[in-house]
């Protein structure tokens, strides 16, 4: 599977309000190989909120999507996709597996 994470996915690239702590991006992707009878594969991320200084927008949620996405010959066949995630808390730590 193709996995893409977005963050802050309803802003132009350049304005996001929201960072990968590893890399400093916005995005994450990664090629998942999965198996039968594989225990299951996690990925922890963490992310942080850029200072308040750097942006002007800070009424509007963090809205974050996550796709997979079948690699190969199959173009579009999309498993899970364009699902936003908003929530209003302090601090949020996504995973999944």
């Amino acid at each position: 599977l193709d996995a893409e994470l977005q963050l802050d996915r309803l802003k132009p690239k350049l304005s996001r309000r929201v960072l990968l702590l590893r890399g400093h991006q916005s995005s994450w992707h990664k090629a998942l190989a999965l198996a039968p009878g594989t225990p299951p594969l996690c990925h922890n991320l963490t992310a942080y909120l850029r200072d308040e200084a750097d942006f002007k927008d800070k009424l509007s949620p963090v809205a974050l999507s996550l796709s997979l996405v079948l690699p190969g010959d199959t173009p579009g066949l999309v498993l899970y996709g364009d699902t936003l995630v908003q929530a209003q808390v302090g601090g949020t730590r996504l995973s999944w597996g």
